[in-house]
């Protein structure tokens, strides 16, 4: 499974919106400041929160968070071991 985790999804907006808040008060309300330096603090803020959820969660099997999703995967996992003649995936 490639998908991000559950908390990684959470992560992302409450990330974002923090930073968002502090920027805003950082920059007096000036838009596009704010913006700006929303996307800088959030960028790395981001990448560090996720590179720490990946080690967490390194420990604990992985769970489908959609059960749809959880059906495809194993669709697509039974049609590439059953293989095709020319030994590609159909799309």
């Amino acid at each position: 499974m490639s998908t991000p985790s559950f908390a990684a999804r959470w992560w992302l907006p409450l990330c974002t919106g923090l930073s968002a808040l502090w920027s805003w008060n950082a920059t007096d309300g000036f838009l596009v400041m704010a913006a700006a330096l929303t996307v800088m603090v959030a960028t790395p803020l981001l990448a560090f929160g996720w590179y720490l959820i990946s080690l967490v969660s390194n420990r604990y099997p992985a769970q489908y968070i959609i059960p749809q999703a959880e059906r495809a995967h194993k669709a697509r996992l039974a049609r590439k071991a059953a293989g095709s003649p020319s030994g590609q995936e159909s799309v």
